[in-house]
């Protein structure tokens, strides 16, 4: 009952101005989220703040980690190895491990008068074997931090693994069982944290004491409610915690801590300054615009750009090229301005510089020499800049002012440059898969060498081939049988990993083209995956300078021979046509805050949706996705009724080097492999999620065009 109205007295003033800062310390927990040894505090990591951890508290072993949002919301998750319980008898699968995942929010920001006050939960989806929810209070003392909670679930006693399951618990009635909980930290040192906490835990019902039964494992525990213990920060980024649990047994854990930013564990090298010959200078004041314009094409692909195309007029140029060598593309902008004021001559006095995305502009900037002189000499700011720029998502509104100025026709495109490109890309690297927490065993791994190839045929066209040579492979191993007869459009994907041969993984041609009103159109045809073979098409517009946007998508396949790397599949001969709406929108440019909808037929022919919604900072980004179809199609009661979710960390490639580097790394993290929610992988797509590709995100990292 308490919890219930301390959650009503909470929300009825959340956000209090946050008056007084204090130096509280988010310190970490035994387990993934921000605690003292067991019991949640009211503190929240900081913004973009991430920890990664390994815990020990017998019987359990922990893994995971937590990120902060907005130093208003902690999202954390972890595996809890449980080394009392041995999970599938016979198997050889060893311990239990299961997964959770909780949440925890800033209700009140600590002040002079008010403690930091959150709530949050735990556990909230599967087996709930931990399941909780709370509210809690931390307030500063000089430095001693004190927290007090109520909560509920395991923090109550209870043995929340009842037959329910962890989604009822969470919306269950916030009057059931309720019980204290408390502790101080003494922050000794900047580097040395003592700390004791009152546990509300009964030992007795937890998961570990007792297995998914109820059946009692240990009769051995200790009834003290108390732990006791340290903290202390190895390093900057490596943090230990010692304790004594319930007067009977050591616990500890190791974290690595660090803020998610874009010069990540080596510090970068300056960018060496651009500085032209006088040669280069005086060819570039003799030539005629024809000339000059091949000049400085030259020099941009030189430095390293790629798909360079320049054109001048007698006042004027314009250049477009594709960012490869920059995180940023307005440190791009800078790279390439820079170029430009070096070595064109005086008479021009306008620059337009514009990114591709392929054959597609996606930013276009036009501005004074002047005021990009004054700009990096720092004698004008951005919002300057701004006022005497003109910036647009595509090139057509700079390009209509740039023919007219120049008077060029209206049907001269922007010629290219005589120095091309390589139309062939190669690269060979080593790959793992993993599939988790099968019966078989909890990491089954297939490794492999991906070779890819790329080759330029014409403009706007690109041949895609991909091929894995497998090195050793555990998905023999795996017991997951196809849960469909007709249907099974992704649970049948041992038929096509558990062997070791040689597979063409993608060999596809695409062919992008740029239709009028700035739409953009791709088409492609081949094998896209180890699975499905056919064809796909789609269409894609921003609008409002990126802000939204709106596309249709749709493919045709077929179903490869598992065996066999150029023949369809003789025993399905069906032709699987998903089809979709794609929606595209910056919720909140400012903090990176992007959303996506896809609404229509997805593979297996399961119709409904699937919403996007991701957070970029710094170059980071963190999101998931929701996809909810109709499942009356499906036979397995697995597929029927199930959801899609998953959740993923965009990580940029500068953060393992010492050079600024444009790319990301992404990992992901889904539920359990079903058929409905499906989709075909593509040779490449139009619809963004992607904060970078609208104007407003050029407009806030102007700064970075300082690259000198």
């Amino acid at each position: 009952m308490l919890f219930g109205v301390l959650i009503l007295l909470g929300t009825g003033f959340p956000f209090v101005a946050n008056a007084w800062e204090s130096n509280a310390q988010a310190l970490e927990s035994l387990q993934s989220y921000t605690g003292i040894f067991q019991m949640p505090t009211a503190r929240v990591l900081p913004d973009w703040q991430m920890r990664m951890k390994l815990g020990y508290a017998d019987p359990w072993a922990y893994y995971g980690g937590a990120l902060g949002v907005f130093d208003r919301l902690e999202v954390h998750g972890q595996y809890t190895r449980t080394g009392t319980i041995t999970a599938f008898p016979g198997y050889g699968y060893g311990d239990t491990k299961d997964r959770s995942a909780g949440m925890r929010a800033v209700l009140i920001k600590e002040n002079d008068f008010f403690p930091q006050v959150s709530v949050g939960f735990y556990d909230a989806t599967g087996n709930g074997f931990f399941s909780s929810r709370y509210i809690t209070a931390s307030k500063m003392f000089g430095t001693v931090d004190v927290t007090f909670g109520v909560g509920q679930g395991i923090l109550a006693g209870e043995y929340t693994r009842t037959g329910n399951s962890a989604e009822s618990f969470l919306t269950s009635d916030p009057f059931r069982a309720t019980r204290p909980f408390g502790g101080v930290e003494w922050h000794v040192t900047p580097d040395l944290t003592l700390a004791a906490e009152y546990s509300s835990l009964d030992w007795g019902n937890m998961y570990g004491y007792r297995d998914s039964q109820g059946k009692n494992l240990k009769q051995d525990r200790s009834e003290i409610p108390v732990n006791l213990g340290f903290k202390y920060k190895l390093t900057d980024h490596i943090h230990a915690t010692g304790a004594w649990m319930r007067g009977d047994a050591f616990a500890g854990s190791i974290d690595f801590a660090f803020p998610l930013k874009p010069e990540g564990l080596l510090a970068w090298k300056k960018t060496p300054p651009y500085e032209p010959t006088e040669k280069i200078r005086w060819e570039a004041y003799e030539q005629d615009n024809e000339g000059l314009a091949e000049i400085v094409a030259r020099q941009i692909r030189d430095q390293g750009f790629k798909n360079v195309s320049v054109a001048c007029s007698d006042d004027a140029v314009w250049v477009a090229y594709e960012n490869n060598l920059h995180l940023s593309g307005a440190r791009s902008f800078g790279h390439v301005g820079t170029i430009c004021d070096q070595v064109l001559p005086p008479r021009i006095q306008v620059f337009y510089l514009n990114i591709k995305k392929g054959i597609t502009v996606m930013q276009s900037l036009k501005m004074s020499r002047g005021a990009f002189n004054s700009f990096m000499d720092s004698t004008l700011d951005k919002e300057g800049l701004l006022t005497f720029s003109e910036l647009h998502q595509y090139s057509d509104e700079n390009w209509k002012i740039f023919q007219q100025n120049a008077e060029l026709p209206e049907s001269e495109p922007v010629k290219p440059v005589s120095l091309t490109d390589s139309r062939f890309s190669f690269s060979i690297d080593p790959k793992i898969q993993t599939f988790m927490n099968n019966k078989t065993g909890f990491f089954k791994h297939k490794g492999f060498i991906q070779a890819r190839a790329g080759y330029r045929p014409w403009y706007g066209a690109r041949l895609s081939g991909e091929v894995q040579w497998v090195l050793f492979n555990e998905y023999d191993e795996v017991d997951y049988a196809a849960l469909e007869k007709e249907n099974a459009v992704r649970t049948d994907l041992l038929e096509y990993e558990a062997a070791s041969d040689f597979r063409v993984s993608m060999l596809a041609l695409e062919q992008k083209i740029n239709l009028p009103l700035s739409v953009q159109a791709r088409a492609a045809a081949g094998i896209f995956e180890s699975t499905y073979v056919g064809f796909g098409t789609e269409i894609f517009r921003f609008f409002n300078d990126g802000l939204w946007g709106v596309g249709l998508e749709a493919e045709w396949v077929r179903k490869r021979d598992p065996d066999d790397n150029f023949r369809l599949r003789d025993d399905i001969d069906k032709w699987y046509t998903p089809a979709f709406v794609n929606l595209y929108a910056q919720i909140i440019p400012s903090l990176g805050i992007e959303g996506g909808l896809k609404i229509g037929r997805f593979l297996a022919g399961d119709e409904g949706f699937q919403v996007n919604l991701s957070r970029s900072f710094n170059y980071f980004t963190i999101g998931g996705w929701y996809t909810r179809t109709n499942t009356d199609m499906f036979k397995s009661p697995k597929n029927r009724g199930s959801d899609q979710a998953g959740v993923f960390i965009r990580v940029p490639f500068s953060i393992f080097r010492n050079t600024d580097q444009p790319g990301h790394f992404r990992y992901t993290i889904t539920s359990f492999t079903l058929d409905p929610g499906a989709l075909v992988r593509q040779p490449g797509s139009l619809y963004p999620m992607n904060p970078w590709a609208g104007t407003d995100h050029i407009r806030r990292t102007l700064n970075d065009m300082k690259i000198y």
